[in-house]
């Protein structure tokens, strides 16, 4: 497609708007970027050397204007696709098509492309590193921080991409050479509905992948493995019990971090890495910030950051991770943030066989304390903000206990991101007194 004085939006002026947006100005398109937030809560830096570059703001929401006259639409992970006026787009025919899709148009070297409910991150960052080790050309990008539209592959051998469900929805001929998908689990219920809505979304990873191609999946997981049924390329199940390194030189915490590791080392084969040159990285990798990420011990008591779990599953398994050598609850759990409307008997569960105290933040907390009173859990505090939530953990806290934030929730009622709720409780936690 020539992009010269195409009339494009881009929806959403995030990481990966603002990326799309420079990319179009360079390809010579004219661009227009529709935001919900108001001038005024944008960085007013961006918007004025946008501006300068002749890019027209549309802010405070999305109208018909935006949509009028346009040859396509990209759109931030951030945007949901039934807003009005993007089915009306649709409606119109008007293209409406991801970063990721966008960014596939440019990129001519092997996608190793990594999707599922949890572990998307650990898993991306494994295979970087493995193959970086092996001496390859590699970039990790995607959902992991750095948009894909930004990777020139001139000079790559590989790209790894970290891909969330909300990126594949408006994908059309977006195709990995490998695609891994490590689990599904319910998540972003607000987003997809329901669990049928989201593991079809989930399952678009695969979508153009040929009889070349590779799917490297979790064969203990039902939901995938009857996903992978009518995939045409060649399929690889990875299980725990073919697991070939010693579990007691990883350093990673986890039963679920076993299948992180396969999935990566079995992508990293297929790239003609050895198994020695894993097991390698594998003794040395340190896992990754804000997921069961051990920040200190402060007489006897253990902080752990886990701020990436977001949904129920995710905390579940951070509970397993800590807890699986003792006996009796030593867990203080700082949960909740920007509700997901997910189940959480499942959770409760979990909370009920090892937590000893659960300290609740955000606006989830009024139903997270519902479900735990409900279910006979009586041993919950309140917290007005993160700093106060680290100080009631404090104060909760004997020798031998850990204080784990694994909120099984999104940040956004709070925080920019996980990334600033991690960093807030790295930070309250280091500035405990000895």
């Amino acid at each position: 497609m020539h992009y010269k004085n195409k009339k494009v939006t881009v929806f959403g002026m995030g990481i990966s708007g603002i990326a799309s947006a420079n990319k179009l100005l360079e390809l010579g398109a004219r661009v227009t970027i529709s935001e919900k937030r108001t001038a005024e809560e944008c960085n007013a830096a961006v918007v004025k050397g946008l501006k300068e570059q002749g890019v027209v703001f549309e802010f405070g929401g999305h109208s018909m204007y935006s949509i009028a006259g346009r040859d396509f639409i990209v759109i931030s992970p951030g945007i949901h696709l039934d807003i009005p006026v993007l089915k009306e787009a649709r409606r119109h025919h008007i293209l409406v098509i991801s970063e990721v899709e966008f960014a596939f148009r440019f990129l001519h070297k092997p996608i190793i492309a990594v999707t599922g409910t949890n572990g998307k991150t650990t898993t991306s960052t494994l295979i970087f590193k493995m193959l970086k080790e092996a001496g390859k050309r590699v970039v990790v990008a995607g959902n992991i921080g750095t948009p894909l539209i930004t990777v020139n592959d001139r000079n790559l051998d590989f790209i790894v991409a970290e891909i969330s469900s909300y990126q594949l929805e408006a994908i059309n001929f977006f195709r990995p050479w490998i695609s891994v998908l490590l689990n599904i689990t319910p998540d972003h219920m607000d987003r997809h509905h329901n669990m049928h809505e989201y593991a079809k979304t989930k399952a678009r990873i695969f979508l153009n992948q040929g009889k070349t191609d590779y799917v490297i999946f979790n064969a203990k997981d039902q939901l995938v493995l009857e996903l992978v049924e009518s995939v045409v390329a060649k399929k690889i199940p990875f299980d725990t019990k073919d697991i070939f390194f010693d579990p007691a030189e990883i350093i990673i915490k986890g039963k679920h971090n076993i299948e992180n590791i396969m999935a990566a080392a079995y992508a990293a084969q297929l790239c003609g890495m050895s198994r020695d040159d894993i097991k390698r990285v594998l003794r040395e990798f340190p896992g990754i910030p804000h997921r069961i990420e051990f920040i200190r011990s402060v007489r006897g008591v253990s902080f752990y950051n886990d701020s990436k779990a977001t949904n129920p599953d995710s905390t579940i398994k951070a509970l397993q991770a800590l807890a699986s050598n003792n006996k009796k609850p030593n867990i203080i759990l700082i949960l909740g943030g920007l509700d997901k409307g997910v189940s959480l008997s499942s959770l409760v569960l979990e909370i009920k066989g090892s937590v000893k105290t659960v300290v609740l933040i955000g606006t989830a907390a009024v139903r997270f304390n519902e479900e735990l009173i409900q279910s006979g859990f009586k041993n919950v505090r309140f917290a007005q903000n993160m700093l106060d939530a680290v100080e009631t953990s404090v104060g909760l806290a004997q020798e031998g206990d850990q204080v784990l934030l694994s909120p099984a929730c999104s940040s956004f009622d709070m925080f920019s991101g996980f990334e600033e709720r991690g960093e807030v409780f790295r930070s309250a936690a280091l500035s405990l007194h000895e």
